[in-house]
């Protein structure tokens, strides 16, 4: 039985770049599931990421993958700089199902002291509802013996969630299609968006969150996906900042508040890293 959690979401945004609009392009990412239509795919081969030399004490860096990482992949990433892993756990493949890659992608990064978040990939054309693919999530996490804290939903695709409307704003659009005009949202929803301008290090933007525009019930973002389709540590990533507070709980010796981001009565716990 799906317990309460706390939802979060990534958004396209194109309020977030309003001097690129000829760059808006999507990006195919290893396994990958999104159905898109009339949308071109770019190829683009992931090669090495610039190292973070200096973190801004404003943010803290992340990666979000769909891969398998090994505890030794996962402990470079820590040495790296990197505070947390963005690690996918339901994957929109055929009706959408678990991901269960997901399970030693978060044992490796508890190993190996790193904050973990976990997203979801929704099937808007399944025939499960939606509450339906968030219970196959949590039970998976959970019957693996991982406490899931909040979940981020993915939502970058809003031409999978309806039958073609006239032209809008992508921002308009995911909060039209996919959230029904939502505008009754609680401060504890948190927004992940994305400003890239392709794939791969030169299609990197600022790791900042100056470009941010508001739209809908959002004033603020709390993650920033920078970049796209890099390698770090040999694995192929996309590369996010976020506010502080992560680093924090993300450090191997944990104390005090931050100790139950890590774990729950001996138990894994994936998110609620964001927003410390």
């Amino acid at each position: 039985m799906l317990k309460l959690v706390a939802f979060t979401f990534l958004f396209a945004l194109a309020s977030a770049r309003p001097q690129d609009v000829d760059s808006n392009r999507i990006v195919a990412l290893p396994n990958d599931d999104l159905l898109v239509t009339d949308i071109g795919f770019e190829k683009i081969e992931a090669k090495p990421a610039p190292e973070v030399v200096s973190v801004d004490a404003s943010y803290a860096y992340g990666v979000d993958l769909s891969v398998p990482a090994t505890l030794s992949q996962m402990n470079c990433l820590k040495t790296s700089r990197y505070a947390a892993v963005f690690v996918r756990a339901f994957t929109p493949t055929g009706s959408g199902a678990f991901d269960t890659t997901s399970i030693n992608n978060i044992r490796n990064a508890y190993s190996a002291g790193l904050g973990i978040e976990n997203y979801m990939t929704p099937q808007p054309l399944s025939s499960l509802q939606g509450y339906q693919q968030l219970d196959l999530l949590y039970n998976g996490l959970h019957n693996n013996g991982i406490t899931v804290r909040s979940v981020w939903i993915q939502v970058t695709s809003p031409a999978n969630w309806q039958k073609p409307q006239p032209p809008m704003s992508i921002s308009s659009i995911a909060l039209s299609l996919i959230t029904g005009n939502w505008a009754t949202l609680s401060s504890d929803v948190l927004l992940w968006y994305w400003h890239v301008l392709g794939g791969g290090v030169t299609g990197e933007t600022p790791a900042t969150f100056d470009d941010f525009r508001a739209f809908g019930s959002f004033k603020a973002a709390s993650v920033k996906q920078f970049a796209q389709v890099e390698s770090v540590c040999s694995l192929t990533v996309n590369r996010d900042v976020y506010a502080v507070g992560i680093p924090a709980a993300a450090k191997s010796n944990v104390s005090g508040k931050f100790a139950d981001v890590i774990t729950d009565n001996n138990k894994i716990v994936v998110g609620g890293v964001v927003g410390v």
